[in-house]
């Protein structure tokens, strides 16, 4: 299972939108992704020492026995890896794993906006994928 969401964002004490493409997916339909704080609005401004909490919902069109989740930062149209320290989208995402084709799923997480981050404009590829 791959499935890739690249949200159209302002990262790291900016703003992270909502507004999201789907960067191809052919394992899995997304549904959904929402952030806290963000319910109501477009765009959202994080701040540095805060921690959100996110969510995709999707329908998985494959079976698979685990996933992780896998995000980029996309600045200038350079993509940099961004380490999550909970990256197991089953043990740390909510997921009842194994997952099956024609399921419906939502997979939640924190993301910690760190005072030592930069505030930089970027977009942010998220991605779910077999473990």
């Amino acid at each position: 299972m791959v499935f890739w969401v690249f949200l159209t964002t302002v990262l790291f004490a900016q703003a992270w939108g909502l507004k999201y493409t789907d960067c191809g997916s052919k394992t899995g339909k997304i549904i959904d992704v929402q952030l806290s704080g963000c319910e109501e609005a477009d765009v959202c401004e994080l701040k540095r020492g805060e921690t959100y909490t996110y969510s995709l919902t999707f329908e998985s069109l494959t079976d698979s026995e685990s996933a992780k989740a896998v995000v980029h930062g996309v600045v200038s149209g350079i993509s940099m890896p961004f380490p999550i320290p909970n990256a197991d989208a089953c043990e740390n995402g909510n997921l009842e794993c194994p997952l099956q084709s024609g399921q419906t799923y939502t997979y939640e997480n924190e993301i910690e906006i760190r005072n030592t981050y930069p505030t930089v404009r970027a977009d942010v590829k998220y991605e779910l994928k077999d473990a």
